[in-house]
């Protein structure tokens, strides 16, 4: 089945998006989906000269692209697929909306909980979108426990 649908997911380096990721492949496989991939570089809150700011601003954009060319690695050896990647510049949230709405073909967005069992927050991310901005979504919001295992992912999916 190929399904002009696409399922994105945030590359953030946290522990949780492996699992989203994870996720988000095993629903690709089965729906023909493809994935797209998008990272947000924060705006600095520093107070330095132009020439430090410029080198926190390329070490944050190197960083992000280091997780995100890692997230296309697992997306194409469990796809086969390669995914398409975005990154963004500017408060994470604003950026997120902005993506979704540009791109039209993103049909859901999946994230994947806090796995700490100590912290009751789910993560920023999703305590945000649910608190704030989940009306002004015009895709669902798919939450995947941050503590399952691959073998969970397959036997749900």
């Amino acid at each position: 089945m190929n399904d002009d649908r696409y399922i994105l997911v945030i590359a953030d380096g946290s522990p949780e998006m492996s699992v989203a990721l994870e996720y988000a492949c095993a629903r690709s496989k089965k729906t023909g989906r493809k994935i797209i991939i998008a990272t947000f570089i924060e705006p600095l809150d520093v107070l330095t000269t132009q020439g430090v700011t410029e080198i926190m601003k390329n070490e944050a954009r190197e960083e992000a692209e280091k997780i995100l060319n890692s997230a296309a690695s697992v997306v194409k050896e469990s796809t086969g697929i390669i995914p398409i990647l975005h990154t963004r510049e500017g408060e994470l949230i604003l950026e997120l909306k902005k993506l979704i709405e540009e791109e039209e073909k993103i049909h859901v967005l999946v994230l994947a909980a806090n796995a700490n069992e100590k912290e009751k927050d789910p993560g920023p991310i999703i305590h945000s979108l649910v608190t704030k901005e989940i009306s002004n979504l015009r895709i669902p919001v798919m939450i995947v426990p941050g503590n399952l295992s691959k073998e969970h992912i397959s036997q749900i999916t």
